[in-house]
């Protein structure tokens, strides 16, 4: 089956716009609490995991890329990836706009913007943004409008005593994105696009799809050689936050607790049975400072919640609301079946060939779920 599908967008439904809480406020304009603090969250490898370290790409075709590391020579999840990861959930189940869409793809053979409609777009004004250009900030190229987000994620950096690696392996070749294909691209109506594209998880009982060697296209390597670290991997990051409205906070949790069945896919790879990874909360301090520098408060201001003392009741209850109010249904559906856990057995994921699919006349207008059996 194709490795990847697309989760929905609600047409109906465009992004809610309004001005953000600037960073130096205590208190929302409507009087309404502000979340303020930090999360520590830990990430666990389910599948092979594979970043790359820019700065040691090697030039040998016998020695394996290396798993990026930080100056003290730990493996690390960039703060960069994870916020990427994050941002596009944000986006997905609360309804943002499309940050990244430009419309027009294949060095312009392909033009999809008439099939975004303008109020899904990116957000160009400072004083009427989405839920997640408050949170993660934006900046409109072309324009004066920036605002730097009220978020920051840390580099998740492995712990010492959990730390595995995996075989160095050659990867099958991973090819560009083709709009073109208009049964994927498209939704069945063909007014719109299909929506955002995740990856399905692979079982962890299988190994990821390799070859035996470095393949070549056009005189170009066409795959990798690399060593992932293996599942059970264990990494830690902190996240902090400052003066987020209780949607917004909401929001960023649901990014990364998701629910109990379903898991992320993170870093190189994806289509091919990398990337699976579980984020796990374990300790959340939360700063209050309107009390913080009141003489009469002894904790001056701050809540620690671990999950012996309340952590997880914590979440849900700030979720319930979000679940009610702004939470993107269709989404979560498609989200759920994409990144369900464990995934759906014996389900064989690859691209489709351009000879046995995409060039033969029965497969004309069929959708991605049709290719649960393409050989």
């Amino acid at each position: 089956m194709n490795p990847y599908d697309f989760v929905r967008i609600d047409w109906g439904r465009p992004p809610e716009r309004r001005s953000p809480i600037w960073h130096h406020r205590l208190v929302s304009q409507q009087g309404t609490r502000l979340f303020s603090g930090q999360l520590e969250v830990d990430v666990y490898a389910e599948t092979p995991l594979f970043i790359v370290d820019p700065r040691a790409v090697s030039s040998d075709p016998k020695r394996p890329d290396r798993f990026i590391q930080n100056s003290q020579g730990q493996y690390i999840i960039p703060g960069s990836s994870l916020k990427g990861l994050l941002r596009g959930l944000v986006e997905t189940l609360g309804n943002g706009c499309l940050t990244l869409f430009d419309g027009r793809y294949e060095r312009g053979k392909t033009d999809y913007t008439r099939e975004v409609p303008r109020e899904f777009q990116h957000c160009s004004e400072t004083d009427k943004l989405c839920i997640v250009c408050r949170l993660f900030g934006t900046l409109k190229e072309r324009s004066r409008s920036i605002f730097l987000g009220k978020v920051n994620i840390g580099d998740a950096v492995v712990s010492n005593d959990e730390v595995y690696l995996y075989d160095s392996i050659y990867t099958k070749p991973l090819m560009e994105p083709k709009p073109h294909h208009e049964s994927f691209y498209l939704d069945e109506s063909k007014k719109h696009v299909a929506g955002r594209k995740y990856y399905f998880h692979h079982s962890p009982d299988y190994e990821p799809l390799t070859e035996k060697g470095i393949i070549r296209m056009g005189g170009r390597p066409a795959n990798r050689f690399i060593q992932p670290l293996d599942h059970d991997t264990r990494f830690h990051f902190r996240i902090d936050f400052t003066n987020l409205e209780a949607d917004e906070f909401a929001a960023l949790l649901l990014a990364i607790i998701l629910e109990e069945n379903m898991r992320h896919k993170i870093g190189y790879g994806k289509p091919l049975g990398l990337g699976s990874v579980y984020l796990y909360p374990t300790r959340l301090t939360l700063v209050d400072y309107t009390r913080r520098y009141s003489q009469s408060d002894a904790g001056r201001g701050k809540t620690i919640l671990e999950e012996e003392s309340g952590l997880w009741a914590f979440m849900n209850e700030q979720l319930n609301e979000f679940y009610e109010k702004y939470l993107v249904l269709v989404a979560m559906d498609d989200l759920k079946r994409i990144w369900r856990w464990p995934p759906e057995p014996d389900v064989d994921y690859y691209y489709p060939s351009k000879r046995d699919w995409f060039d033969t006349g029965a497969s004309r207008g069929k959708r991605i779920a049709d290719t649960r059996h393409v050989p």
